[in-house]
């Protein structure tokens, strides 16, 4: 099983939903035992993908067909310590995720129509995974596109009122898809090759090359697009707060995370740490942008008075923490980048769980509305203080590691700026967090509420979960520390 791991924790999830798109039509009631199925043991291939390669420490490499990369032609999959690592993400997420849309999807797509979600929602699956392990640079644009188009139907899954912001959505995904092509295209015209690891052989000795750089732009600006990095950012919260929980809980974690990580791939496999700090001398800029970006996506978040809203504008924020310390160039803060890639997937999770909690229960997102989360929703507001510990930076949660290891490698490198702007965001995601709880002592009006809430098991359970996993990240920050430092380019180690 090991042997075919890398095919099946793409294949899995693409077979499930065609089982789902073929037997669901006819069987509806089997939907999401199939999904269930099909979730099961793409989970076992992620995990024992992840233990094939942290065991032996080598990278695994796969040819459909037996197409070798010497031939010119044929898909490779490659597989080493960051991608396993992100494929196991992907389905610890897409677990927590499916359990959670058993209950939601009741409340927020027509049954008749929970077919087509659950087959989009394993195509997202597949798309996701496929970005991930494949070492084909055309494939990756063919796998965003198969990503994008489930994501686009998901979205407008819950009716009109998300249709202007899936339209907005799919214009701006499609510029940044064409960006990256284009960008590909001019890789390609210099180098003969689509497949990653021929492009990075044949690419030192043309560094100097115009269309190298003209590639490395064109790339950068499409997956800043497809990651809403400011101030390319403007889709995200716009989609994030009108769209279906039950499908931000997978794409909201995931979505702009898998853009950074193909960034990574670029920078470091493709074009190599020299190529980025040393030949283009924008370090300093593209810190100061970050920087930016951090304080910018705070401030809105105190701005605005909606929940999904508030936690849209913390996940603009918190792309600026990663990409920044990309950027610082420092171990330390590179690390803090690649860990705070799994700590943000979690904590985004958390957020938008909660997000469905309170829509479904209290149906109302305004700040006001957390008076009775705190009073009659004891669950969700254990889970809103962990992920808001973390998202300040309070120790054991996964987010202080993060933040400690960030502002050391910033003030090594003397990035002064990008430790303000980390204490700025803690400091304002401190605020927020105050705001909701000050309805709790505060606002003395009686609670009126249709029904008496009581939390579903099938939302408190992956809530739970998450919850636990933010502070056990936290707890065992050491080893994934060790883990993500075997996976640091040479020039930065």
């Amino acid at each position: 099983m090991i042997n075919q791991a890398p095919f099946l924790v793409v294949g899995i999830p693409l077979f499930t939903a065609l089982f789902i798109g073929l037997i669901g039509i006819y069987k509806p009631k089997l939907t999401k035992l199939i999904g269930c199925i099909g979730i099961l043991f793409g989970t076992i291939s992620a995990i024992n993908l992840f233990k094939e390669v942290n065991s032996t420490g080598e990278s695994i490499s796969y040819f459909f067909g037996g197409w070798d990369f010497p031939l010119g032609i044929g898909i490779q999959y490659s597989i080493d310590h960051l991608n396993a690592l992100m494929i196991l993400l992907i389905y610890v997420v897409s677990v927590c995720a499916f359990i959670f849309s058993l209950k939601s999807v009741t409340y927020e797509i027509v049954k008749s129509k929970h077919v087509h979600y659950y087959t989009l929602y394993f195509l997202l699956i597949t798309g996701l995974v496929g970005i991930t392990i494949t070492g084909d640079a055309f494939n990756l644009y063919v796998l965003f596109e198969i990503c994008a188009l489930s994501s686009y139907a998901l979205l407008a899954l819950s009716g009109r009122k998300a249709y202007i912001a899936t339209f907005y959505y799919l214009l701006v995904g499609s510029i940044g898809a064409c960006f990256y092509l284009i960008g590909v295209a001019y890789l390609f015209i210099k180098t003969g090759t689509l497949n990653m690891e021929g492009i990075a052989q044949l690419i030192p000795a043309v560094f100097m090359a115009k269309s190298i750089l003209i590639a490395f732009i064109f790339i950068n600006l499409g997956l800043f697009i497809k990651m809403a990095l400011f101030p390319l950012h403007s889709w995200l919260p716009n989609v994030y707060s009108s769209a279906p929980i039950s499908t931000t809980c997978l794409l909201a974690p995931l979505g702009t995370k898998l853009s950074i990580y193909i960034l990574l791939r670029f920078y470091f496999d493709i074009f190599s740490s020299e190529f980025v700090f040393d030949v283009l001398g924008i370090q300093n800029i593209m810190v100061w942008l970050a920087s930016i970006a951090i304080i910018v996506g705070s401030l809105y978040s105190i701005y605005h008075t909606t929940y999904r809203k508030i936690i849209s504008f913390i996940v603009v924020s918190e792309i600026g923490y990663i990409v920044g310390g990309i950027w610082v160039g420092h171990p330390d803060s590179l690390l803090a980048s690649i860990y705070h890639i799994l700590a943000d997937s979690l904590m985004t999770l958390s957020l938008f769980m909660i997000a469905g909690m309170i829509l479904f229960y209290v149906k109302s997102e305004k700040v006001s509305a957390f008076k009775t989360v705190f009073k009659k929703m004891p669950i969700t507001a254990l889970a809103l203080i962990i992920v808001f510990l973390s998202i300040v930076g309070v120790p054991p949660t996964s987010g202080f590691f993060t933040k400690f290891y960030l502002i050391k490698g910033a003030f090594q490198m003397g990035q002064y700026q990008f430790i303000v702007a980390l204490l700025i965001s803690s400091l304002t995601a401190l605020f927020i967090f105050f705001r909701f709880f000050e309805s709790f002592f505060y606002d003395n009006e009686p609670i009126t509420l249709d029904n008496e809430i009581k939390e579903s098991p099938l939302f408190t359970i992956p809530l739970i979960s998450v919850s636990a996993a933010i502070i056990l990240l936290g707890v065992t920050f050491n080893y994934w520390f060790q883990y993500i430092s075997q996976i640091l380019p040479e020039g930065i180690r």
